[in-house]
């Protein structure tokens, strides 16, 4: 009797189990079935590396491509790195002021800075005998200017000044050790330093030659081309290397008197015809004074034969003087020093140009300054004079 209660109270669990066994899996099929789709506010997330990335929307409203503007350093931040580079150089830690010199420049947006810079940089790899770097920078301020000629061919010009002005100290430290540049029994370190040099001037002299197609630049590259062929002869191999340079040099010479003579002709009084021509024949003078009356300007005393006088420093003489606007290129690279402006004062005290000495970025500024200044005609036997001589300007801080 007690077996066939327990076998019954067996039979009786075993059959619970399995009910709730049975409705515990229906629940579970039925919770499947009835869930609601994933909302489509919620993105479905895929593992991978996409899913690390954060929604646009989320982060930044409706404005799906604004990003956050990027953080470069404060002009102050780039000023401070520039005077640093400065120290460095003058205590001639020349690798470490480039390397302040090339972040600021690659930092900066502003102009004026990356001009002075490249200027500033131009200088220091000239002066440790690095020439890759200087002509890589050459080539890069040459090209640009092809395309924005106004705002970077006096960039040029400047950065070609500075080279030329850095290949001479560096020359010059050949001389001041007693060292023959071209002496057959240097060492190779130095020959090789010596023929970058050559390399480097060569390839101005081209970029010279090249400006020179531009009417509007060619005087400017007659003169570039003039002080570059002046340095490449004094580092001339040998006897036929110089006098392959020397002719060259000679022949700018003379295109660029010509050309300074030209210019001081136009919308002036006339030029003085050469010693060993007839006023007679009246050529030049006939062609000045036609420009002279085109511009409406008449001379006050229309001889081709006026005397001029050697005068020497002119500063004191001036009845008017004009202050030059330091350049903001020559700003920013500290350039400072004197300029010399050789000047023809006519007969009605009005400035000509002739040339101009000192420091590159700076003499643009004074040439200009010195066409504003007026002097007091000079009077000698009855009849007025020309003054030759020179405007000094000084710039500094």
């Amino acid at each position: 009797m007690k077996g066939e209660k327990l076998s019954s109270i067996v039979a009786q669990f075993g059959l619970i189990s399995f009910v709730v066994l049975y409705a515990a899996l229906a629940a579970v099929r039925v919770a499947g079935q009835s869930s609601p789709a994933v909302p489509s506010s919620q993105p479905n997330v895929q593992p991978g590396p996409s899913s690390t990335q954060s929604n646009p929307q989320s982060n930044y409203g409706s404005s799906t491509s604004v990003q956050p503007p990027p953080v470069g350093p404060s002009p102050e931040e780039i000023q401070k790195r520039i005077e640093r580079a400065r120290a460095l150089a003058a205590a001639h830690q020349l690798e470490a002021a480039a390397s302040e010199l090339e972040t600021a420049r690659a930092t900066s947006r502003d102009v004026v800075v990356r001009e002075g810079t490249t200027i500033m940089l131009m200088g220091i790899y000239l002066e440790a005998g690095n020439y890759a770097r200087p002509q890589s920078l050459l080539e890069e301020t040459f090209q640009t200017r092809a395309v924005a000629k106004e705002g970077s061919i006096r960039g040029y010009f400047a950065l070609a000044g500075q080279t030329v002005n850095g290949l001479r100290l560096h020359l010059a430290r050949y001389r001041n050790f007693g060292v023959s540049i071209d002496s057959a029994g240097l060492p190779s370190e130095a020959t090789n330093d010596l023929d970058r040099a050559r390399s480097l001037l060569e390839r101005m002299a081209a970029q010279a030659k090249e400006i020179m197609k531009d009417a509007a630049t060619a005087n400017d590259g007659l003169a570039l081309l003039e002080d570059v062929l002046g340095v490449r002869v004094s580092v001339a191999r040998d006897g036929e290397d110089r006098e392959r340079w020397q002719s060259e040099y000679t022949q700018a010479r003379e295109q660029l008197g010509s050309a300074r003579i030209e210019i001081a002709s136009l919308g002036g009084p006339p030029a003085r015809p050469p010693k060993n021509q007839s006023s007679a024949s009246g050529a030049p003078a006939n062609s000045a004074a036609g420009a002279g009356s085109q511009s409406g300007t008449q001379p006050a005393n229309p001889t081709s034969d006026a005397q001029v006088i050697n005068a020497g420093a002119l500063n004191e003489r001036a009845s008017k003087r004009v202050i030059p606007t330091y350049p903001p290129i020559a700003k920013a690279s500290r350039a400072t020093g004197t300029v010399k402006v050789h000047v023809i004062v006519n007969e009605r005290g009005e400035v000509q140009v002739q040339k101009s000495e000192g420091p590159m970025l700076l003499r643009q500024a004074a040439e200009d300054a010195a066409r504003g200044w007026r002097f007091s005609p000079v009077v000698v036997d009855g009849r007025a004079v020309r003054l030759s001589g020179y405007i000094e300007f000084n710039f500094g801080f």
